[in-house]
């Protein structure tokens, strides 16, 4: 019984988002409301911890949670005023004629690109627009850019995704980001095959196999490397870099002798002429490229410590603060946060690109406006998280002082604990690894978000996988990576797309679409997962 209520929170978002298709802006307070009513008067939880512990979750959920994407989106919406997007667009749109080259370079790479450094809906939303005007049908650029758009999604927004999933778990984000990028390179290196059939089956994947193999191969290759040796953040931009350069270069200086176009199309709509501005083209991506840069520059073994607040002299750029928690302690590293150097790199940025600091400044409270929305849901299931991760008593690990109690004195496991202990209870260690990816697509497909589903999943799986004896690592990454199976079919992605391409109520044919490739893809993830952890543990992080 204990179970099922404290599963209640997590009911409230199934019917709220797709059945009832409430906005998640509406359904996240409502399911915020109902956590901490549970929490105190049915758990027994203090009316004052209970609070300070969703205001702890709150305020993660702004900082550093959002900032990221705010950042991100300000520099993404300066270029899009400017016309600057439209250059880099028109650009990739102009190299070639081949329908499904097209889809590989717009669909695929500049998706991943769009993950990595904003996501929230522009990944699909953007490259399927693009398609349309170059004369794709309007359902086969939703169903290609839904399905291309899987294997960056963990890496989106500079890796919010995973970057949640540690704060939540409270587990190594470096060995997240490794056992993550063991996972999705394999998957997104497959989901280029499936990019082009969507389109044009098996028969014309045989005449593009170079580009297809050009785009996985460089496109994975680099995932794994940044996410096993850098960390998660920069794994889809500089993945996506590298695959639309590579990619670029292959389909502008390859002569095109076997064009795929549609049934009954005789010329290409909108073809480009393959006359580029070199220069102009390497502008438009300078904000990015100095972005990957940064990054890199602070996450130095040698300036790391210092960008952290870690080296004396440097503590201001550490702000901290015991909230609740004495053992959880609340801390923002502002100036090393992907947010504040986005931002940076894209002032820097514009002032080779000629572009005002006023147009800069116009922009930072149109995001703000924009992103509202995203900012009270995201802060609603942050805040939901740490309430249902809230455990009692809560001892000070220094001074073995009870700081937090319930009211009799006995202990209080957390929600999230007593929903896996019944998860431990009701299933065998053998299937857990299909369940953790299949757990993590529902998150996605409830919420929307892969950051929702790790803030609220993600723990879940973490106990569950401790309580069977497997690894944590390995399971909260292959929810995680699960949740990309969700983006495909997910109410809110789906809306997305046809709103993008002009398919308003047509949402149902595109989920009938794209289902047939979120389940093959669950389940082979969980093939993947199960070799991890009984075939090659040695490989776990």
């Amino acid at each position: 019984m204990d179970a099922l209520i404290a599963a209640v929170p997590l009911v409230v978002f199934l019917i709220g988002l797709p059945v009832l298709m409430k906005p998640a802006v509406k359904v996240a307070p409502v399911a915020w409301v109902v956590t901490v009513l549970i929490a105190i008067f049915y758990f027994g939880f203090p009316t004052q911890v209970t609070l300070l512990a969703a205001l702890q979750g709150a305020i993660t959920g702004i900082f550093p949670i959002m900032y990221i994407p705010f950042g991100a989106i300000v520099v993404y919406n300066v270029l899009k005023a400017t016309g600057w997007m439209d250059k880099m667009q028109n650009a990739m749109s102009s190299i070639t004629i081949d329908r499904r080259a097209q889809a590989l370079l717009i669909g695929y790479g500049f998706s991943a690109f769009l993950e990595g450094i904003c996501g929230f809906g522009s990944p699909v939303a953007i490259p399927a627009s693009i398609l349309v005007g170059l004369g794709y049908d309007p359902m086969m650029a939703a169903l290609v850019c839904l399905v291309a758009n899987t294997g960056p999604v963990p890496f989106g927004s500079l890796a919010i995704p995973t970057d949640t999933l540690a704060l939540t778990t409270q587990l190594d984000f470096m060995k997240l980001s490794q056992m993550t990028g063991r996972l999705m390179p394999i998957m997104a290196f497959i989901m280029t095959f499936a990019t082009v059939f969507v389109m044009s089956g098996v028969k014309g994947m045989k005449g593009i196999m170079p580009a297809i193999l050009i785009t996985g191969l460089s496109f994975s290759i680099v995932e794994f490397l940044v996410c096993n040796l850098l960390g998660a953040t920069l794994a889809s931009i500089l993945g996506a870099l590298v695959c639309l350069g590579i990619l670029g270069f292959y389909l502008y200086n390859t002569k095109e002798t076997d064009v795929w176009l549609f049934p009954g199309e005789t010329a290409p709509a909108n073809s480009g002429t393959r006359n580029l501005d070199f220069k102009e083209l390497s502008l438009s991506w300078l904000p990015y490229i100095l972005l990957a840069l940064l990054v890199i520059a602070v996450n130095l073994p040698s300036t790391k410590p210092i960008f952290a607040g870690k080296v004396p002299g440097t503590e201001w750029l550490l702000f901290k603060a015991q909230i609740y928690n004495p053992n959880k302690i609340y801390a923002f590293t502002w100036l090393q946060s992907p947010g504040t150097i986005t931002i940076i790199a894209g002032l820097i940025a514009f002032q080779f690109m000629g572009i005002r600091f006023g147009d800069f400044t116009k922009q930072v409270g149109i995001t703000f406006k924009q992103m509202i929305p995203a900012f009270i849901t995201v802060a609603c299931i942050l805040s939901i998280s740490e309430v249902m991760n809230l455990a009692l008593p809560i001892v000070n690990v220094k001074t073995k002082a009870v700081v937090w109690a319930t009211a009799s004195g006995a202990a209080q496991p957390s929600m999230i604990a007593i929903m896996a202990k019944s998860l431990v209870a009701t299933i065998d260690k053998q299937i857990m690894p299909f369940l953790s990816p299949a757990i993590g697509a529902l998150g996605v497909f409830i919420t929307g978000s892969n950051t929702s589903a790790n803030a609220l999943f993600g723990n879940l799986q973490k106990l569950t996988a401790q309580g069977l004896g497997l690894s944590d690592i390995l399971m909260a990454s292959a929810g995680n990576a699960g949740a990309s199976a969700g983006k495909m079919i997910s109410p809110q992605s789906i809306v997305i797309a046809a709103t993008a391409v002009g398919l308003m109520g047509k949402e149902g044919l595109i989920m009938r679409r794209t289902i047939k490739f979120a389940i093959p893809y669950a389940l082979f993830l969980g093939v993947l997962v199960y070799l991890y952890q009984f075939v090659f543990p040695g490989l776990i992080p």
